[in-house]
């Protein structure tokens, strides 16, 4: 049995801000790292073999303490990333709408299908990620593998190990610093856990 632990990073001022942070380097709030100390906590006696994150600091320095205190190198994928927003990082809806309406009736429009200008669109963004989980996988079997990246990425992850297909994606609540943990039993799927906030309850507030 391989056993995948999906960690969203924990949350920054983009994610406060609301402004759309794909590729750019979003910086952690203090909020967000009052949310690593309690995952630290959290994850301290579980088992895991390797740990993944994208290239972008928020999801690095998210599992940091866990890695060191494992003794464990981290392995940095770039095709782990969120959806590139492209012309549009750093902007929020809002500003979008009013800048920019064509695009934004074609962002509602379009829907999964909407490539952002310079960017991806989301069905880009899963067939991407579903290239990189199913090597990752392959390379680790039996093994416990902790994946520290977004939420978009880690929606991507489950429509495709559960569903095959993206039109799962919105169907999946992936809050900052969650935990969820996934099974792979032979070959089959089995969700053990989603989006797991409980440890930071009264915590961080």
């Amino acid at each position: 049995m391989s056993r995948l632990i999906l960690v969203r990073h924990a949350t920054t001022n983009d994610n406060i801000n609301g402004n759309l942070s794909g590729h750019i380097d979003s910086k952690l709030s203090d909020k967000g790292k009052l949310q690593i100390n309690k995952l630290n906590e959290f994850l301290r006696e579980e088992k895991i073999d390797i740990i993944y994150t994208t290239t972008s600091s928020r999801t690095k320095e998210t599992v940091k303490d866990i890695a060191n205190n494992k003794k464990i190198k981290i392995i940095e994928k770039e095709t782990l990333k969120e959806i590139s927003f492209g012309d549009f990082e750093g902007l929020d809806f809002e500003t979008i709408k009013n800048k920019y309406p064509n695009e934004f009736q074609k962002i509602i429009e379009e829907g999964f299908n909407y490539k952002y200008p310079n960017g991806e669109s989301l069905i880009d963004s899963y067939e991407r990620v579903c290239i990189e989980i199913d090597n990752i996988l392959k390379e680790n079997e039996d093994k416990t593998i902790l994946l520290c990246t977004h939420a978009g990425t880690i929606r991507n992850i489950i429509s495709h190990l559960i569903g095959k297909s993206y039109k799962y994606h919105w169907n999946f609540k992936i809050d900052n610093a969650s935990v969820s943990v996934i099974d792979i039993v032979d070959g089959f799927p089995v969700i053990q856990t989603l989006n797991n906030t409980s440890y930071l309850i009264n915590k961080t507030s």
